[in-house]
């Protein structure tokens, strides 16, 4: 039966419709939706007619469905306005009202193909007009082509683009409403609909399109664990330190543990067939939650507090959460262009998955890792309060008549030493730097996250030839230290005006600084880290590295090993070279029994000289200290003497860090002989000899009481004045702690004078000696007697 016939079997009153229809799809720009797509729509509601609850109304449907059809229009307006035209005409030949509201009903349903369950018109409508689908390949590949054919005036690119879009929304739901279409065309159409998507786009593109959205979707899955294992880390950590025991749960497991099994649902959601649309809820659920936690993090963010350093907890917690919204945005960034034509032709399930694990693992490790610089950036910055001054220090004559310049009570402090900026006290949270003058604080540098630098002692401050660069140790150990972070052990300062000129993490200990490098041994390798420029290099010698000084452009080290091995020797600050090297086992009987540092003492270089002198301690004769002297220019020694007595440093219970100064005159040497018994007075050598050829210039003994007998008493109770005089701080027979100078002279009690104020003459008789340190600062001894910072004309 032709069409006319069935037109006319259906409206036998209204042919002059019918002749219009047919030449509507009959019209020249139709390839495919034409009077033979008609047949077939006809011929299956045929076959479907059962299905239906009014089958000639569905046939009527069909006759309208594409009557008025415009490759150019806007989605849906095709099928509104044929619908239109059916109510037009259909009303006009005067078919029943509801019969005509259904037809126009099922010509809309046509746009989208999305029948309600209960829709058994709809149902056999759409299934015809969908038959093309599951059609033998000829007939689908004639579809194809009259397609395009149709959108002839639509680009290549463009058209595959919305093509394989409309195939692939296809593709992802059930195509077939009836039974029967369902069991008999479902597959085939599937079939035919997965040949049309990839005869779309360039063939050698196809394998890497289909990859991209596989490695957006590793990164989303990477970055949902590294959210879980830095959400682990901020919430073992405690919310401030100092902290209890108990506030340290350390880390949890079972955060990763739950991210990986996220991660692991989202990746069976995606590669399970026709789910990928599951992932955009969770994509929405990880963006929200994570930018809602950025915003929680930032309100919360701790403020700096004396005392109360912030941990690695908000950090971490501000990083999980950053990672979290990127886990969103990726995740739904690889569900949109999975979706779109050009990366939609999916690659072999096993090549997928092992480029997901791939991702995942890549990004999730990059992620932790990059997370721990952040952590580290944010708590320097957090737990330092740094201060500067841009005032130059007060420059006034001193006298040396003894009068107390000034005085200021200070918080237990450490080591203190004389700068170009004035004095340097140590604290246990960092350094302050007092006018040499006046006693009154020119600058402060402080980490909320140290608290026991004060214990370092002298060592914790090392201070340069010229005096302009101050280096302090900072450890930050004990249970404090978080893991995988690596605070800066110690702060290169610029001692005029406190500005911080680098920050150094070093399990070492520093040797010497300047302006432009800090030396650090690290057992048997010195390393040289860039204060003013980015010089860094790292040098391994035979031997532990006990002593270092910087002289120029070379770094003078002392190395030295059990059994009679050590050496000085020069290395190129540019690039750490070994420009010469001196033997001192050679020149001395070196102990083969005792640990190289205790018996290699200080290192100095002389002033406005090529020489740098050293201490060394020998087994010969019961055990003697040598002075030792080398021409760093040329990598020769100059000369040795042996120190007069039987002094024996770091050794025993009554040991002492002996101390060498140095003056363009005067190599001055405090360190202490043999102790008698004890609670009795020890014998101190306080001498000088000259650097030219250690002849001695002076020599005296001082006899030391018992409460100061301490190991780092010569080299932080004595100070060298720049005439080579050498002044402490000592007990005296009335029970009063005065200042001593010794010298040319001889040994002289210097008593306080008072100043002009009261004040400074009642602070003058509160003076101890308790816990004594000196220095010089601008020709003037500075003391601290552990309570107390004073100064002296």
């Amino acid at each position: 039966m032709d069409l006319r016939d069935q037109w006319n079997r259906l409206l036998p009153h209204a042919q002059p419709l019918g002749e219009d229809l047919l030449a509507r799809y009959a019209e020249q720009h139709r390839h495919y939706h034409d009077q033979r797509h008609l047949a077939e729509v006809l011929t299956t509601i045929d076959e479907l007619a059962d299905a239906a609850d009014d089958a000639d109304t569905v046939r009527l449907a069909a006759w309208f469905h594409d009557a008025i059809y415009d490759p150019q229009a806007d989605p849906g307006e095709n099928e509104e306005v044929s619908a239109q035209l059916a109510e037009l005409e259909l009303a006009a030949y005067g078919v029943d009202g509801d019969r005509v509201a259904e037809v126009g009903r099922l010509v809309r349903l046509t746009a989208k193909h999305d029948c309600e369950p209960d829709d058994a018109n709809g149902a056999v409508l759409c299934d015809a007009d969908l038959r093309i689908l599951g059609m033998p390949a000829e007939r689908y590949d004639e579809y194809a082509e009259g397609i395009r054919q149709e959108y002839a005036h639509i680009g290549d690119r463009e058209f595959a683009r919305g093509r394989m879009s409309f195939l692939r929304g296809l593709a992802e739901t059930r195509l077939y409403a009836t039974a029967r279409g369902h069991d008999q065309w479902e597959q085939a159409a599937r079939d035919n609909v997965a040949r049309e998507i990839e005869s779309w786009g360039p063939r050698a593109a196809r394998p890497i399109g289909g990859l991209i959205p596989i490695v957006y979707l590793g990164a989303a899955l990477g970055a949902v664990v590294a959210a879980s294992v830095l959400l682990g880390r901020g919430l073992g950590a405690a919310p401030k330190w100092p902290a209890d025991p108990d506030q340290v749960t350390g880390f949890p497991v079972w955060a990763p543990i739950a991210g990986t099994a996220l991660s692991t649902g989202l990746a069976c959601a995606w590669f399970r067939r026709g789910r990928p649309r599951l992932v955009a809820i969770p994509a929405l659920a990880f963006a929200v939650i994570g930018l809602v936690a950025v915003g929680l993090c930032w309100w919360r963010w701790p403020a700096a507090q004396p005392g109360a350093a912030m941990s690695e907890r908000w950090p971490y917690l501000l990083l999980a959460s950053v990672a979290l919204v990127l886990a969103g945005a990726f995740l739904a960034l690889a569900r949109r262009l999975r979706l779109a034509p050009a990366y939609a032709q999916a690659p072999p399930r096993l090549l997928s998955l092992s480029m997901t694990v791939v991702c995942a693992t890549l990004l999730a490790w990059i992620t932790v890792s990059a997370g721990e610089p952040f952590v580290q950036a944010r708590l320097e910055t957090a737990n330092t309060v740094s201060t500067t001054t841009t005032t130059t220090p007060e420059q006034q004559p001193v006298q040396l008549d003894g009068a107390l310049a000034w005085s200021r009570e200070v918080p237990a402090s450490g080591a203190i030493a004389g700068t170009a900026g004035g004095v340097a006290e140590l604290r246990p949270d960092g350094v302050v730097m007092s006018d040499a003058n006046t006693g009154q604080i020119r600058w402060r540098y402080s980490r909320a996250d140290v608290d026991d630098a004060a214990d370092s002692g002298s060592e914790g401050l090392l201070v340069s030839s010229d005096g302009r660069t101050l280096a302090a140790h900072l450890p930050y150990g004990g249970t404090r230290a978080p893991s995988g972070i690596d605070l800066p052990t110690y702060a290169v300062l610029d001692a005029v005006s406190g500005q911080v000129l680098t920050e150094v993490h070093t399990d070492g200990k520093a040797l010497a600084v300047d302006a432009n490098h800090l030396l650090v041994a690290e057992d048997n390798y010195v390393v040289a880290h860039g204060v003013s420029g980015p010089t860094h290099w790292r040098t391994q010698l035979r031997c532990n590295v006990t002593q270092g000084e910087l002289m120029g452009e070379q770094a003078v080290v002392v190395d030295a090993c059990g059994g009679n091995g050590a050496a000085a020797r020069a290395l190129d600050l540019k690039n750490g070279d070994q420009r010469w090297e001196v033997d001192l086992g050679d020149r001395f009987d070196l102990s083969a029994e005792l640990d190289p540092a205790a018996w290699v003492g200080d290192l100095v270089a002389v002033p406005a000289t090529r020489e740098v002198s050293g201490l060394i301690w020998t087994g010969a004769a019961g055990g003697t200290l040598y002075q030792w002297a080398v021409d760093a220019g040329e990598g020769r020694i100059i000369w040795t003497t042996p120190v007069p007595g039987t002094p024996r440093p770091r050794l025993g219970s009554a040991s002492c860090d002996a101390q060498l100064a140095a003056t363009n005159a005067s190599l001055v040497l405090v360190t202490c002989r043999n102790a008698t018994d004890p609670g009795q007075p020890q014998t101190y050598d306080v001498s000088a000899v000259s650097p030219a050829d250690g002849t001695p210039q002076w020599h005296h003994l001082l006899e030391v009481p018992p409460k100061l007998q301490q190991p780092t008493y010569p080299r932080d109770g004595f100070g060298l004045l720049p005439d080579g005089r050498v002044v402490t701080l000592m007990p005296q027979a009335n029970g009063n702690c005065s200042p001593v100078m010794i010298g040319t002279t001889g040994i002289r009690p210097r008593p306080i004078l008072a100043g002009p104020t009261a004040e400074s003459v009642a602070r003058s008789e509160e003076v101890t000696c308790n816990k004594p340190a000196v220095t010089v600062a601008g020709a003037r001894p500075v003391f601290s007697d552990g309570t107390r910072l004073f100064a002296l004309n």
